[in-house]
């Protein structure tokens, strides 16, 4: 069942989002070669800790950290680890959330660490512009095969492989609720977008030839490219309202 939010929750959304914002751009700023994933997630607890709120990743469905830390070939749901250290020109993919009086915010962003090629960087400028492709889309009276239609069309044009199996989802007094927003035309419900509707919209993608070519490691969580190719993900939550989309989950 989809919820349609008032302006009142709607406002209650935007600031649990905007700490989501604040807090993924002080973990880019620190983020240096020779950092692990326990390092970023550490900033994280410490930032949730200042402002009084409660990283809403922790210990949901199990997950045993503040912070998704996704390097390189894993895709999302990435676990942060001790050993696994960041070297220049890696790519890191940082997904977040947080709780704040039972308002959820959610958002997740890729970047270089220093120096990176020109592959890498169309990766990660492609998977941004579907993200704002598809947000463009949520506009009441648009079907959410729009939505999904503009982040594939985006990736193709930037050559890139689309993970139609995971994407985006509504948000509000839960991290996830209905509908999910897939990453391909195909695989999205004949939905009408109304107003109130506040969805988490989230493309990834790879280098790769393939899409949706993706494993799962032992660990039950982390996401890897089967052919090790680099991937990005990024993801805004959206407010669908009368004037059309209002992104929540960024700085003033």
């Amino acid at each position: 069942m989809i919820e349609l939010k008032t302006k009142e929750e709607i406002e209650k959304l935007r600031y649990s989002n905007k700490i989501v914002a604040e807090i993924l751009q002080i973990i880019k700023e620190n983020t240096k070669p020779g950092m692990t994933g326990v390092d970023l997630d550490g900033i994280a607890r410490i930032e949730c800790e200042k402002r009084g709120v409660k990283p809403a990743f922790l210990g949901l469905y199990g997950f045993p950290a503040a912070l998704c830390v996704s390097i390189n070939e894993e895709i999302v749901h990435g676990i942060p680890k001790k050993e696994k250290v960041i070297k220049e020109g890696d790519i890191v993919s940082i997904d977040f959330g947080v709780v704040v009086d039972g308002w959820y915010g959610d958002a997740a962003i890729s970047y270089g660490v220093g120096k990176i090629s020109d592959r890498k960087q169309r990766l990660l400028e492609g998977v941004e512009r579907s993200l704002m492709a598809g947000i463009e889309k949520c506009v009441p009276g648009n079907n959410l095969k729009d939505v999904s239609g503009a982040i594939e069309d985006v990736l193709k044009e930037y050559r890139l492989a689309p993970i139609c199996d995971y994407g985006g989802h509504g948000i509000g007094r839960k991290p996830h609720e209905d509908p999910h927003v897939p990453n391909c035309r195909s695989m999205a419900d004949n939905l009408t977008l109304k107003e109130g509707m506040v969805l988490a919209i989230e493309p990834m993608a790879t280098l790769g030839k393939k899409p949706n070519y993706y494993r799962k490691l032992k660990d039950d969580w982390t996401v890897v490219s089967k052919d090790k190719s680099l991937a990005a993900h990024f993801e805004h939550s959206v407010a669908i309202t009368e004037n059309g989309p209002e992104i929540l989950s960024k700085l003033d």
